[in-house]
């Protein structure tokens, strides 16, 4: 069914009448001062946070320079716009679409989807023409329960290299798909062990990257285009690690980011050969992230890391000279998001703590041009500044993080929310980049002060860093939290008697230890698609997971030995709901193949068995992460409401969004 925002306007205007004054005001006595001496920021409406029309993104250069692709939205749907440069001639294919590309020959987008959050994920070509609109969506993997993944797009034609686990689900192998004629080609087969593949600008399949229990290694076709005679060239052990950026046409060299002998991961100049590395640029704080390589010249341009704000540095002063300004002499994240085939016009995008705006960068003397910004960018006047902290742990490790704090309020006895990263390899940064939604703004926004921690297992900070959580699942790494917190009350920030734990994923299972190993620490828990069962998570992991399953078995145990499993459930959370005494709110996607629902549905079970305060709330039609505005409508309601009643902070109360969710 369709509905028109037109035709639910008055429904909605009827309804509010009624549901007018249902905010909660604050309740906390840092707020309620705060609010009798005109402090606290303006209350921005839930639905400017999701589901903001005049957000967008993900802007896309043809390769010839000529046109222009971003995502947005058409009336209140998702859509993909196209528009020629220099003309008023924008056009909108209704479709919600997880990321975009062009390919090579600039006649064709390419599309992702999931649009169930199943996670098979699909990859779809769509015809461009502006004088006739847009061809149907032709699926590259129309096979079903299939995840596919673009690797690499040819310049100048209509082929594109993508991985899809096709014939094994376990594993994924590469395509050569030609999208004029859809002719589809496997480039070689997964003899069960094989993580990445390497593919050069042309198209050609170089190397292979395989892995098992003791380290990965890189082999070399002895012939191209065969399955057989590959041979080995470099080694790195588990603890180690190699991530080849891009590998030159002749396949003897590679820039790569290396954490080979090294604790920091570098960008270097790998001998594909010898295995021989040079440094080109490195970081001693942090890893070197990103890095962003001339498919001209060949060389890198620019690298990013981030040891506490984000910094670029350029190995190109043209290029530097062009961006630099764009940062306006303050932190911020700069991205080339895309370029053309001559490297002259680019997208750029401009990340800081409070939203990311987008540029056309359209030649060496021309004045760069903001093409969009995301819908938290739109808030950005009405936003609180997030600031890099660290503090000792309690055994002596620096742990970094942030602190978001409600504009104008002062910084003292608030309320607060630990803000829970998942992965747990994973980190938390300052720009809220991309189409991020920034929870931490819409707690902040609310009343709370905001702790992000990365704790150790974080990525960013070293493989040292990453190792110090082997086993200590449930043990240091929630020390870290807790420290955190007690970092944040000796500080005089936060409230000591109204801090709540809010986490997805990893995080998620860190709020139910919040609320059932350390219940002193919060006064409340809010778990999405989080893990309550360490042991049931490793065997329902999804088929893909499978190479990877040796990593996770390092860290927290192998569930098929009787004695580790043990370990394991002194350290799951749904063995340990009789301890909550805090309230939980749980809340997961009814798709998600990686945590499954029956996680959260166990938890939720065990807690009133035991007599305990749970809510449970599910989202329809989303897997592990919400990408439907109506379900983070949902979930971002239930939290102010939740955290309203626990901490004493503010919610804006019902949202007129809500009536017409139901149509999405």
């Amino acid at each position: 069914m369709h509905i028109t925002h037109r035709a639910w306007l008055p429904l909605l205007a009827a309804g509010t009448l009624w549901l007018a004054g249902c905010g909660t005001p604050p309740r906390h006595p840092a707020l309620q001062e705060a609010q009798q001496k005109a402090q606290l920021p303006p209350l921005i409406p839930v639905r400017d946070f999701v589901a903001n029309t005049e957000g967008s993104g993900n802007y896309r250069i043809s390769p010839d320079g000529r046109r222009l692709a971003w995502l947005g939205t058409s009336g209140l749907w998702p859509a993909v716009w196209v528009k020629t440069l220099g003309r008023d001639d924008a056009r909108a294919l209704r479709v919600r679409a997880g990321s975009l590309a062009w390919s090579g020959d600039g006649r064709r987008l390419l599309l992702s989807r999931d649009p169930d959050g199943s996670e098979n994920t699909r990859w779809f070509a769509v015809t461009v023409d502006q004088a006739e609109g847009f061809g149907a969506p032709v699926s590259l993997f129309p096979e079903a329960d299939t995840r596919a993944s673009l690797q690499r797009t040819i310049r100048g034609t209509a082929r594109v290299v993508l991985q899809a686990n096709l014939r094994d689900k376990k594993v994924f192998e590469p395509f050569l798909v030609d999208l004029a004629s859809g002719q589809r080609t496997r480039m070689a087969a997964n003899p069960g062990t094989v993580t990445g593949w390497l593919v050069d600008r042309g198209g050609t399949l170089r190397g292979r990257v395989q892995s098992d229990d003791g380290g990965a290694w890189l082999q070399l076709p002895g012939a191209p285009g065969q399955d057989e005679g590959w041979h080995t060239t470099v080694r790195w052990g588990r603890e180690e690690s190699l991530y080849v950026v891009e590998i030159d046409p002749q396949g003897s060299m590679a820039w790569a980011l290396s954490a080979r002998g090294r604790d920091k991961s570098a960008l270097v100049r790998l001998d594909l050969a010898t295995g021989q590395e040079t440094v080109v640029e490195s970081n001693p704080e942090v890893d070197i992230s990103r890095v962003l390589v001339s498919r001209n010249s060949g060389r890198p341009l620019m690298v990013h890391a981030e040891p506490g704000y984000p910094v670029q540095k350029y190995l190109d002063a043209a290029l530097q000279a062009r961006l630099e300004p764009l940062g306006e002499g303050r932190p911020a994240a700069i991205h080339v998001n895309s370029l053309d085939d001559a490297e002259q016009a680019m997208t750029v995008s401009v990340g800081t703590d409070r939203g990311t705006r987008f540029y056309l960068v359209s030649g060496p003397d021309a004045a760069p041009e903001l093409l969009g910004q995301t819908s938290l960018n739109l808030l950005a006047d009405a936003l609180g500044e997030k600031r890099p902290v660290r503090f000792q742990a309690r055994d002596g490790l620096t742990i970094n993080g942030y602190l978001t704090l409600p504009p104008g309020v002062p910084a003292r006895g608030l309320p607060m929310v630990l803000l829970v990263h998942g992965g747990p390899w994973a980190r938390d940064g300052w720009s809220a980049s991309g189409n991020s939604r920034g929870l931490q703004q819409f707690l902040a926004n609310r009343g709370y002060a905001v702790l992000q921690l990365n704790y150790r297992g974080s990525t960013g900070y070293g493989r040292a860093f990453m190792e110090k959580a082997v086993g200590e699942f449930a043990g240091r790494m929630h020390d870290d939290l807790v420290d955190g917190v007690r970092w944040a009350v000796q500080q005089g920030v936060a409230d000591p008697a109204r801090v709540a734990v809010w986490g997805a994923s990893y995080g998620g299972y860190a709020a139910l230890l919040g609320a059932t190993l350390t219940p002193e620490v919060f006064a409340c828990a809010v778990d999405v698609v989080g893990v309550s069962d360490l042991a049931r998570l490793l065997e329902t992991a999804p088929p893909y997971w499978a190479l990877g399953l040796p990593w996770w078995k390092r860290y927290v145990g192998d569930p098929a030995d009787p004695v580790q499993r043990k370990a394991m459930d002194a350290r799951s959370p749904v063995y340990m709901a009789a301890n909550a005494r805090v309230p939980i709110l749980v809340m997961h996607g009814v798709n998600d193949v990686r945590v499954k629902l029956e996680q959260s549905q166990r938890m939720v079970q065990a807690l009133r068995e035991h007599g305990k305060t749970v809510r449970f709330v599910t989202f329809g039609g989303d897997g592990h992460g919400n990408y439907k505005w109506n379900n983070n409508l949902k979930m971002y309601r239930e939290t102010e409401d939740f955290l309203a009643g626990c901490l004493g902070g503010r919610s804006a109360g019902f949202d007129y969004y809500q009536l017409g969710a139901w149509a999405f």
